[in-house]
């Protein structure tokens, strides 16, 4: 994987499933998009999800009332 392709998949997963991930350069120089890196990894970027965590509880929970 290229450093773009890591990124781009940090991204995609940041905004998919509502956590930070980190695009990363391992010790073998490998390029990764993970959650939680290792203290070993060079960390490129960290990417955040959009908005905050209270906007994606209310957006749950107004979801949840509306499947009731």
């Amino acid at each position: 994987m290229t450093e773009e392709s890591a990124r781009y998949y940090a991204k995609a997963l940041a905004r998919s499933m509502g956590v930070s991930f980190y695009a990363v350069r391992s010790r073998e120089g490998r390029f990764l998009g993970l959650q939680i890196p290792s203290d070993d990894c060079e960390i490129l970027a960290k990417v955040t999800p959009p908005g905050s965590l209270h906007d994606g509880r209310q957006f749950r929970s107004e979801k949840a009332k509306r499947a009731a």
